[in-house]
This record gives C-alpha cells, sequence and structure tokens, in this order.
C-alpha cells in the first residue's frame, strides 16, 4: 500500500472517531431537573413593574391578597416553582447582571414558602435570543443560569392579571327565568321557561304579553349569552362600594332552581366597556361591549319578525 494511501487511510478513521465522539457526546442529556416535593402555601413575587404581589393558598383556594386568584395561572406557577430545569451554567458569577436581565431594573424575584419557611427563590431575568429560555439565579447562588421555559412571561402577571375574572357562570338549562328593569326599577320585560313539552323541549315563554310571540332561536341564544359573566378589567378599589358612582343603566334578574342573580349594568364608557356590579361579588368591575350588549338588549330582539 502506498503511502498517499496509508495517509488517506488514517485521516479517514481519525474523522470517523471523531464522528462517533460527536456524536456520543451530543446524545448525552446535560439538563438538570430540580424538584421540590413539600407543598407550597405561599408565593412573593416582586419587580419594579408589578410591585410587590402575595398568592396565598386558603382552605383548598389560592388568593392573590384577599381576592380569588385564577387557578389556571397559579397552577403554571407552582409547576414552574417545583420543576426548574437547567440547561447550562452562563456564568459562575456576572458583574454585568443588565446583560441577563437580572439587573435591579428588569428582575422578577419569587420566593415560595410552606407556611414560614423558604423552599427555594428564584431570580428571574430576560429570555434568551433563541426563546423559550430565560436566565435565572438560584436560591442564595451567584451563578447565572439557563433555564427552560418563558419563565419571565409568566411571572410578571400582575396583581389584575392574576385575578379570577369569573363572575357566575351556569348553563342554559339552569336558567328558569329572566327578567330586565330600567334604571327607575320598572320591570321591562320577563321570560320563563315553560314547561317540557312531548319532545322533551321547554319552551320560553313572555310573561303578560300574550299578543307579542318569542323568536325561540333568538331567546336561546340571549339565554345562552347570560348564562356566564366574566369581567373583562376589575374597577378602583376606592369605588367598588360607592353605589352612587354606577350610573344604572339596566338591571337583570336570572333565577336558577338554587339561586337569584342579580346583575346592574351601567352606561357604555369611552373605552367600550360597561361597569357593572353583581350579587356574585362584592366588587365593582367592567364587562366587554358584548356582555353589556348581552345584558341590555331590548325586547323587541327577541321577537319574531
Amino acid at each position: 500500500m502506498g503511502k498517499r494511501k496509508i495517509i488517506l487511510l488514517f485521516c479517514a478513521v481519525f474523522l470517523l472517531a471523531v464522528y462517533i465522539f460527536q456524536i456520543a457526546t451530543g446524545n448525552k442529556n446535560t439538563v438538570k431537573e430540580l424538584t421540590l416535593s413539600e407543598d407550597i402555601t405561599s408565593i412573593a413575587l416582586s419587580s419594579k413593574e408589578s410591585g410587590d404581589i402575595t398568592l396565598t393558598s386558603e382552605n383548598g383556594s389560592w388568593l392573590v391578597g384577599k381576592y380569588k386568584a385564577n387557578e389556571s395561572k397559579v397552577n403554571q406557577i407552582l409547576e414552574q416553582i417545583k420543576k426548574v430545569k437547567l440547561l447550562d451554567t452562563v456564568s459562575s458569577s456576572a458583574s454585568d447582571l443588565s446583560r441577563y436581565g437580572l439587573d435591579e431594573e428588569n428582575i422578577i424575584t419569587v420566593k415560595a414558602f410552606a407556611g414560614e419557611n423558604l423552599l427555594r427563590t428564584l431570580e428571574i431575568g430576560k429570555a434568551s435570543v433563541t426563546g423559550g429560555q430565560t436566565y435565572i439565579r438560584l436560591d442564595s447562588s451567584k451563578a447565572v443560569l439557563l433555564a427552560s421555559g418563558s419563565l419571565a412571561a409568566l411571572f410578571s402577571s400582575t396583581r389584575e392579571q392574576l385575578r379570577d375574572n369569573d363572575i357566575y357562570s351556569l348553563t342554559s338549562t339552569d336558567i328558569k327565568s329572566i327578567a330586565t328593569f330600567d334604571e327607575n326599577g320598572e320591570k321591562i320585560f320577563e321570560i320563563e321557561k315553560g314547561e317540557a313539552g312531548e319532545d322533551g323541549v321547554a319552551e320560553w315563554q313572555l310573561l303578560g304579553e300574550s299578543e307579542k310571540n318569542l323568536d325561540s332561536a333568538k331567546v336561546a341564544s340571549w339565554v345562552s349569552a347570560l348564562s356566564n359573566l366574566m369581567a373583562s378589567e376589575w374597577s378602583d378599589e376606592n369605588d367598588k362600594n360607592d353605589k352612587k358612582t354606577l350610573s344604572l343603566k339596566r338591571r337583570v334578574e336570572i333565577k336558577t332552581q338554587d339561586k337569584n342573580i342579580t346583575v346592574s349594568v351601567g352606561e357604555k364608557g369611552e373605552d367600550n366597556k360597561y361597569s357593572a356590579e353583581c350579587s356574585e361579588t362584592p366588587y365593582r368591575f367592567k364587562i366587554s361591549s358584548y356582555a353589556g350588549d348581552s345584558l341590555t338588549k331590548e325586547l323587541a330582539d327577541l321577537l319574531k319578525e
């Protein structure tokens, strides 16, 4: 075998060895997962943009301050705190924290407690350039780590974004009657679900006005729209118990087998939202244009043409 062929063969073997080594090391899982087994009872969030926010577990439910918290968002936060996936160590002790969004202006500090016992501290910076990853510091360590997940987007939620916006939730079959009243308390109209016919379907009836015929499809759509109500935002706390500030436009009473729900709706504001109050919550809130338009619907919109 010639010298040239021996050199070429040696190079091929060397490159093959390098290739095999890269495959072996590339397939090695470098992700380190840090988990917490303890039950978290409270979470403290702090950032310059959102301020200080406390989430507390109480009787099986989570509160943000004194208000009911959004269960889905709290579960996401708990999941990220209890299971931190570390991808890499970026710096053992970074001097330029602003590079990672861990400076005083941008850092989000998260502390998880079991009673008074501090379980974990997360200092969350900005997302990496690749996306889906976040620069963090963990507990008392000064090392900057790269963690899996868009943590900054989740933990930067404001107090309002963490509140549960559901006012009530029913099904159309729950509702037995709906009555609407004007700003002076005078009844405008009332519909009531009649007895089920031979086909098992209960038709809606207009009380006190037999000469007017309801359009069953329009009524069904309206009842469905009123079966759920969600706040689009909560009003300033200083206004919540001041009944004089709500310029009443319509009051709607919804009766079910078990309860009576009253919704008071004010005039539509410049933001295209309605101010509202409901017997299901002590706090004033705003509702979307669609929800407000549904609650203030006129009888003519429910009649046959």
